[in-house]
């Protein structure tokens, strides 16, 4: 291409990006472009990270009280909101924070919960048992009629759809994360933050390069009839009606060859005959201008910025700067829009069960406080670490330190440790000694503990500073089992069962041990003879067959 032709080209492309961005203005246009926008996503980046956003916030909401079966009570709802429906709608709390973050971050930003059925639950408790929040496009404010002009806190009435049929607000939980109080309608976040205005700026460009490309694509082909020497030496040049008649000739062929039936074996290969000087080639301009990521590279950053991705330039050197994107308003974000339902959609639905229940005195006299699990998505090795140790110094509990360092569920933890406390699979997975000692060495059974020498000879122990923090707890009452059980109710290895005096007389000694300690265990847990000795029986036979 020529240096004019590819002037003009650029001109082309430069006229084609003057196209006004142009942003809707009133509130209902607003989502319906949203809407539309998130239907194809061309910058490939919206989409994604408000997605991720959902996906980190959707955490888990429990109410915790001082009365067990209130709690109880509680979580079978948290669990059980919307299974009226039968599979058309997930049940649970967590389905339910999805649908408002969802429409937090993506739609309207004016989320609106309907209680659309209330039901006796357990306990005889009267709980919401469905419940959505509505399409905030749906939502119509009209102002009141007071008489006056003044603007005040509640200036509107809201309805659903654009008749007065369905006013709303006696069974609706109105959230306004990202509006005043005072407004009709808040600004739809990806309004707000400018991701709309950029998008728009990237289907502008990209628009244009598929006109581009619709225009160019069908290219040109360029054919040159005789040659630099001949013309120099005036041996022949070709008049425009000569060259006229070449490209009437290439046309014919090309037609020649799209009407061509391919079926067709008996048709005849398409062929032109043509002097040694002439040149048939493919002319494709330059793109590059069009299609250079530059024109992309600021919008996608504003779309950034606006989800909460900060470009931070960092000082590398006198002469280098590097640019660093920070998600820290990103995660704050998420962060606050999970409080935000806790404070602005649960706890009010606490308040209405307990107007609800007023007559109830039994459980609504209770305090409640609403709780959630932290953001799992931004917790990094290090945090665990430091959470590890915060569990290890009775700092936090064993259901927060399995929900945050295991990312397990602590109710099935808790019933599988308890089966394998009763099916004595905690004997069996008991960890092998490195250092056995065979004068030392004995089975380490939950609260009871080996006596250091000094303190068997002298009944005091040596030093009580170094006694681990543990030894310091009461445990008188598995200590007395332990006393009176030393050496029974296998006192002596002829007292053994029969087929554990075939084997060897270690085996017999370490069984008597682990059966004796697990019972005196198992006896202090329960007060359960028989329950006892079943679970000694298993521990012991299953330590012997480890070959332990």
């Amino acid at each position: 291409m020529s240096q004019l032709d590819s002037g003009l080209f650029v001109n082309f492309v430069l006229s084609l990006l003057l196209k006004r961005i142009t942003v809707p203005q009133d509130y209902h246009s607003q989502v319906s472009a949203i809407k539309s926008m998130l239907k194809d996503d061309c910058t490939g980046i919206i989409d994604s990270l408000t997605d991720f956003a959902i996906q980190s916030a959707s955490v888990d909401y429990n109410i915790e009280t001082g009365n067990e079966n209130l709690n109880k009570i509680y979580k079978e709802w948290l669990d059980k909101i919307n299974i009226d429906y039968n599979g058309r709608i997930a049940p649970g709390i967590k389905t339910l924070a999805k649908q408002y973050f969802t429409e937090r971050w993506k739609y309207s930003s004016f989320p609106i919960l309907r209680i659309a059925k209330w039901d006796v639950g357990k306990g005889g408790l009267i709980v919401p048992s469905r419940m959505f929040f509505l399409d905030g496009e749906s939502i119509h404010a009209k102002s009141k009629e007071d008489g006056t002009d003044d603007l005040t806190l509640f200036s509107y009435d809201y309805y659903l759809g654009r008749s007065d049929k369905y006013k709303l607000g006696k069974n609706e939980i109105f959230t306004r994360p990202y509006g005043n109080w005072y407004d009709d309608y808040p600004i739809p976040f990806l309004i707000k933050r400018g991701v709309f205005h950029n998008y728009q700026i990237i289907k502008s460009l990209k628009e244009n390069q598929s006109k581009i490309l619709d225009q160019i694509i069908p290219y040109l082909l360029l054919i040159k009839k005789g040659t630099e020497g001949l013309a120099t030496n005036n041996i022949k040049t070709y008049s425009d009606t000569e060259l006229q008649k070449v490209i009437d000739d290439m046309q014919n062929l090309m037609d020649e060859i799209k009407s061509s039936n391919v079926g067709d074996k008996n048709i005849k290969t398409p062929t032109r005959a043509t002097n040694f000087d002439e040149e048939i080639k493919h002319l494709i301009p330059d793109l590059s201008t069009a299609f250079d990521s530059k024109l992309f590279a600021q919008s996608e950053r504003n779309i950034l910025a606006g989800l909460g991705f900060i470009d931070v330039i960092q000082g590398i050197s006198d002469t280098r700067r590097e640019s660093i994107l920070n998600p820290k308003v990103f995660v704050e974000d998420v962060k606050s829009a999970v409080e935000d339902f806790k404070t602005q959609v649960l706890i009010p639905l606490i308040y209405k069960i307990q107007e609800k229940n007023s007559s109830n005195r039994k459980y609504m006299t209770e305090e409640v406080i609403v709780t959630s699990s932290p953001v799992r998505g931004f917790i990094t090795d290090a945090f665990k670490q430091e959470i590890r140790l915060l569990w290890k110094h009775g700092q936090m509990s064993d259901q927060t330190y399995c929900e945050l360092v295991g990312e397990v569920e602590f109710r099935t933890e808790v019933m599988r440790r308890e089966k394998e406390a009763k099916d004595g699979i905690d004997f069996v997975m008991y960890p092998h000694l490195v250092d056995n000692i065979e004068d030392k060495g004995e089975i380490d059974i939950p609260g009871i503990k080996n006596k250091p020498k000094d303190e068997e000879k002298t009944g005091k122990p040596k030093d009580r500073d170094k006694i681990d923090d543990k030894d310091k707890f009461d445990m008188s009452s598995t200590e007395e089992i332990a006393k009176e059980l030393e050496g029974a109710p296998y006192q002596k290895l002829s007292d053994l069962p029969d087929y554990i005096k075939k084997l060897s007389r270690t085996k017999q000694i370490k069984w008597r041990k682990v059966f004796n300690n697990a019972y005196a265990y198992k006896l202090g847990q329960t007060g359960n003879h028989k329950v006892a000795e079943s679970y000694a029986f298993r521990v012991a036979n299953g330590i012997i067959k480890r070959g332990n």
